[in-house]
């Protein structure tokens, strides 16, 4: 997987804010980390203790994805007991990470209120390249 070496925060919060999805919120985590928050729940945050994004998932793809791919996902012992993945940000792409959470989005999202989104989804934005250019400001 082809990583990000400049993931942070902010570009974190810019991928999530980028995907134009209803009912996302920023806040904060009850452990003080910022988050934005999907249908009032959290859906992906920064880990200050890891340094490293969080995404919230389903516990089957957890197990997968740390299985595929140890060295990029992984879950820190205080994280065990929720549908929580941390990933390294020099290993996670910008691509996994956009496709991640408009999965994500939709998982959270009430029934009657994703049943509104037909097919596959909403509309996913999509990056030519991971190292595509970002806007300055």
């Amino acid at each position: 997987m082809t990583g990000s070496h400049d993931l942070d925060w902010a570009e974190l919060r810019r991928l999530g804010r980028s995907l134009n999805l209803p009912a996302v919120q920023e806040g904060q985590r009850s452990d003080g980390a910022p988050c934005l928050r999907a249908h009032g729940r959290v859906w992906t945050w920064w880990d200050r203790c890891e340094n490293a994004p969080g995404f919230r998932l389903p516990a089957d793809e957890r197990a997968f994805l740390i299985a595929a791919d140890p060295f990029t996902f992984y879950v820190p012992a205080d994280e065990i007991f929720y549908n929580n993945v941390l990933a390294r940000p020099d290993r996670v792409s910008r691509c996994w990470i956009l496709a991640n959470l408009s999965l994500g989005w939709r998982a959270l999202a009430p029934s009657a209120f994703a049943a509104l989104f037909a097919g596959e989804g909403p509309p996913v934005a999509q990056l030519a390249d991971d190292r595509a250019p970002r806007p300055r400001g």
